[in-house]
């Protein structure tokens, strides 16, 4: 458990440092001066002043920052190596810096699971569902062309709500024909097959598929192999914002325990951590995806319009690009003091409901 924790702090630490260290670099090739790089959120735990930049860890590992000169002060003597001071285009190029490596560092650890796995990665859906794990050679499933990665919906005219239902009612025909209603992994392209099992002598009839809770996302051709990680990332950020749809509902709703089910922090990420790595070497490609999920997450939420963050601030840029005109500095501070305060209690209140499900599991 220690040893995983430590892997996860690490881990997060990477993620972090990567991020602010796009910022870092964007704001050095334009000359902006770097005064704080930060990993966690103040007060400050330790720091250290190397050139003109004071290196710092902070005590809440909730994150990380870049402190740039002139880029939260009012009133304030202008040098030319203030944040203010750089055209609104260079600005934007280091606000977004952050976001585009964390985006990278999930193409290249998605790329190394998918060809590590031979083109197959797992591929995460907002429903549950039962999928076909793989289907076995010289058996009836094969032979009507069932393919690994298809979804099972139902078997004759019932429908699959459970993992063993799948598996039941095939065995319930006992040898007879068998009508199987199937999909891709998005629900789409329905089609139905009908398989007539085989008789085993060890398990009875089968049809020689192995169903699975998990789907299995499968890159076949060589332009999907070559845009794999790229496409897979589309695909996890469309459903990171059906997954934001169904929580937002959920909370208008008033339905908290399903919000406090679907939401984790450190806390919880940590958990997660600790239950994949359990798995010994094995789970290591899986502990790697998990983290190319966070790392895709962070650029994700990081480039949406929230005060604080860097969507917030991009935000105000673009207007600033759009008018012509800045915002008025204190307007814009007030906003991002706000939303930083926002989103330091919900941080709180979901480490809280971390902590809670970790006593009550």
């Amino acid at each position: 458990m220690i040893i995983s924790i430590i892997i996860f702090i690490f881990t997060l630490l990477v993620l972090v440092l990567i991020h602010e260290f796009g910022h870092f670099l964007t704001a050095k090739r334009f000359g902006i001066k770097v005064e704080e790089f930060g990993f966690g959120i103040p007060p400050r735990v330790w720091g250290k002043k190397i050139g003109e930049t004071l290196y710092s860890i902070n005590w809440l590992p909730l994150g990380g920052f870049v402190k740039l000169l002139g880029e939260d002060e009012i009133g304030q003597p202008r040098s030319k190596a203030d944040f203010r001071e750089k055209p609104v285009s260079q600005r934007i190029i280091v606000v977004v810096a952050g976001v585009v490596m964390n985006l990278i560092l999930a193409w290249v650890i998605f790329y190394s699971v998918i060809i590590y796995q031979n083109f197959k990665i797992i591929y995460p859906t907002i429903d549950q569902g039962i999928y076909v794990g793989f289907v076995e050679k010289n058996f009836p499933a094969e032979q009507a062309g069932v393919k690994a990665g298809e979804r099972i919906l139902k078997v004759d005219s019932k429908d699959i709500k459970k993992f063993e239902d799948a598996r039941n009612f095939i065995k319930e025909k006992n040898g007879q024909p068998v009508t199987l209603t199937l999909s891709d992994i998005d629900g789409n392209n329905l089609h139905q097959l009908t398989i007539i099992p085989k008789s085993t002598q060890k398990d009875g009839f089968l049809i020689g598929v192995g169903f699975s809770p998990i789907a299995i996302k499968e890159y076949k051709s060589p332009t999907e192999k070559i845009f794999s990680g790229i496409t897979y990332s589309y695909d996890l950020t469309k459903l990171t914002f059906l997954g934001l749809g169904k929580t937002i509902h959920d909370l208008y709703s008033g339905d908290v325990k399903a919000v406090s089910q679907s939401v984790s922090g450190p806390v919880g990420l940590a958990t997660i951590s600790n239950d994949i790595l359990s798995g010994g070497r094995q789970a290591l490609p899986f502990y790697l995806w998990f983290v190319g999920v966070i790392s895709l997450t962070l650029s994700i939420f990081n480039v949406l319009p929230i005060p604080a963050l860097d969507g917030g601030r991009l935000l105000f840029l673009v207007i600033e690009a759009v008018t012509r005109k800045k915002v008025r500095e204190n307007t814009e501070r007030l906003v991002h003091q706000i939303g930083f305060a926002i989103l330091l209690s919900l941080a709180l209140l979901v480490t809280y409901s971390d902590i809670s499900k970790l006593i009550h599991k």
